[in-house]
């Protein structure tokens, strides 16, 4: 790689291979949906957030959820936190997610684990986590984030985290 970076060959489609390298170290999958934007005469392009443009309503769902239930919540789009409350996650908001636990998140159904033996969080360490509930966030058949309880009694308030996703999930299709 040069200092002007990577070259590679436009085809008659317009497509444009994003290298393996890249692709591994901005942690891009198969199927991310990507933004592309005009930048002078060039492109820029970054992995669109399924809740891009609903950070707001986001940040009042992990809030109000953090005070009803009394477990962390963090709100994730496009293996970004967007949104976090709670006492463990007030540093959280637009951190990654560690690797392990980003590669769980594209489950289309809720999902409880015990005794994470690892951060959910990138960089976070010693952020201890007795029960895990995430729960995905759909609007128009598609996932767009998901919701992540972090606390003893994640599982017990299961349901409560289920109707604030699909809540945002309603509120995303307005």
């Amino acid at each position: 790689m040069s200092v002007s970076g990577i070259v590679r060959r436009m085809d008659e489609l317009g497509r444009i291979v994003i290298p393996k390298e890249l692709r591994k170290t901005l942690r891009l999958r198969e199927g991310d949906e990507m933004e592309i934007f005009p930048d002078g005469d060039g492109l820029y392009v970054r992995r669109h957030s399924g809740l891009c443009g609903f950070e707001r309503a986001a940040e009042a769902a992990a809030k109000f959820l953090w005070r009803r239930t009394g477990c962390a919540v963090m709100v994730v789009a496009g293996g970004q936190i967007v949104a976090a409350a709670g006492d463990t996650l007030r540093s959280a908001a637009g951190r990654k997610l560690d690797k392990g636990f980003d590669a769980v998140l594209s489950s289309r159904e809720k999902l409880v684990f015990k005794d994470l033996p690892f951060s959910p969080v990138e960089g976070m360490v010693g952020l201890k986590v007795g029960c895990a509930v995430t729960v995905p966030v759909t609007a128009l058949g598609d996932v767009r984030g998901v919701i992540v309880a972090l606390g003893n009694d994640a599982e017990k308030k299961s349901c409560e985290f289920e109707l604030a996703a699909e809540m945002l999930g309603a509120v995303m299709e307005q």
